[in-house]
């Protein structure tokens, strides 16, 4: 799926996850950064001097970028990274893993738009047999979740059916 054919899920999994974040008392700033091409990351996402050094260099991007705090602990924001895809695979999984360790994330999720049973069922399979997959070198998880409507039409994140044993849970 190219980055065209997901942006127009963009904002609706950007509220989807300020919502998750903001019901647990965390403080929200997140950003579409993945699209149109070219924008650049901003600075107040970039930890390291090396990424701020090369800031206007054509870094990796993910879709979506941002800082979520407690009120109370505004010094101890943690960054949130976001990559979506339609129906993911191997390839998606090491690249999102790659933007976890690239910018030092502490929430990175792979969203896709359809359940890992039904789109990708290798790949599941694989993960099943191996959840050190979805493992990051800070020892975080990457958490893959599906956007899905409720009853009343509203877009939400989650992991359901068969994920949702399996997987790792992260927050959300």
């Amino acid at each position: 799926m190219s980055k065209q054919e997901e942006s127009w899920l963009y904002e609706f999994i950007r509220k989807a996850i300020e919502r998750s974040f903001k019901v647990q008392g965390y403080e929200v700033d997140l950003e579409i950064t993945g699209h149109p091409r070219g924008k650049f990351i901003p600075e107040k996402f970039l930890r390291s001097e090396m990424l701020l050094k090369h800031r206007r260099d054509r870094l990796p991007t993910p879709d979506i970028m941002g800082l979520v705090w407690r009120s109370t602990r505004q010094d101890n924001k943690k960054l949130v990274i976001v990559e979506v895809k339609k129906k993911p695979n191997y390839r998606d999984i090491f690249q999102t893993k790659g933007y976890d360790e690239l910018y030092s994330s502490d929430f990175t999720y792979l969203i896709s738009q359809h359940f890992l049973c039904m789109s990708s069922p290798k790949v599941l399979d694989f993960i099943k047999e191996s959840p050190e997959l979805l493992r990051t070198r800070k020892g975080n998880d990457v958490c893959i979740m599906t956007l899905y409507r409720n009853s009343a039409g509203e877009i939400h994140l989650g992991m359901l059916g068969p994920e949702a044993g399996i997987l790792p849970t992260a927050m959300l």
